[in-house]
């Protein structure tokens, strides 16, 4: 199994020489395996997925694309993602239906003629859409892919993704509680990595209650509780420079060796 991190940095994309580093692209990972290609969301970083692509073929692509929610830096790219537009390529959205809008009409209302010149329907690639829940198991390929819910304005979908013995778990944009979400801890259960929202700073953090992201040490205290070997922090605010990140990636070192705060590009492979 192999990871890409395309796009890592939360709400909003960035740019600027402090934002060099860890990159400015919002959320877009790409998990590969035995010639099967999942997409964990859609955000400013499909963009770069879609050249990749291309430098590859421009058709012959068929891509599954795993929706954590729609809130606008999560899909934001995919009007910008060039593979959809060439016939003989297919895309396969799967996400939940959410006040009575499916996963399918969040991509057509965001590709209105009034947002965007070409509508979902302009585009020549096929295009499919499957509407999953919390629990639902879907096998991809190799992938054998499990769902569970979390806390989130409007809710947030996570996913454990197994290929033979890989384990890859996202787990981003997600507030944590008071005590730990046993739901987190079985979903990430001896995972090889999670990766997990670490918007915020543990000062930071009551500044921004109910805003739906975490912190790096109650990251930590999931990957402990659920034994997981490695600790993927993402989705970093917009507001925090390289040198900030890498601060935090210092503290949360400290406390669990394997943490790393995740760097837009980056690979790794299980």
């Amino acid at each position: 199994m192999r990871i890409k991190y395309y796009g890592v940095r939360g709400s909003i994309p960035v740019t600027g020489k402090d934002f060099n580093k860890y990159g400015g692209s919002t959320t877009c990972i790409c998990v590969t395996d035995a010639n099967t290609t999942l997409v964990i969301d859609a955000g400013t970083g499909m963009r770069m997925l879609g050249k990749d692509l291309m430098k590859i073929s421009p058709t012959g692509h068929k891509i599954h694309v795993l929706m954590t929610h729609y809130h606008w830096d999560h899909l934001m790219g995919f009007p910008f993602f060039t593979p959809a537009f060439i016939k003989g390529n297919e895309i396969n959205f799967y996400g939940e239906t959410k006040y009575n809008l499916s996963v399918q009409d969040v991509f057509k209302k965001q590709q209105q003629f009034i947002n965007f010149p070409i509508e979902l329907s302009g585009m020549a690639a096929k295009l499919h859409f499957t509407d999953i829940q919390e629990n639902d198991e879907i096998n991809i390929g190799p992938f054998k892919i499990s769902t569970a819910k979390f806390n989130h304005p409007a809710g947030t979908l996570g996913y454990r993704i197994q290929s033979g013995n890989s384990v890859f778990v996202a787990a981003t944009d997600i507030e944590h509680y008071a005590v730990p979400d046993n739901k987190l801890i079985k979903l990430a259960k001896d995972a090889d990595i999670l990766m997990y929202d670490a918007q915020f700073t543990p000062e930071e953090y009551p500044k921004y209650i109910g805003w739906g992201h975490s912190t790096y040490e109650e990251g930590i205290k999931a990957a402990q509780l659920a034994g997981v070997k490695e600790l993927h922090l993402c989705h970093h605010a917009p507001e925090h420079t390289d040198a900030q990140i890498d601060e935090i990636q210092a503290m949360a070192q400290m406390k669990f060796e394997k943490s790393f705060a995740i760097q837009e590009g980056w690979e790794v492979q299980i």
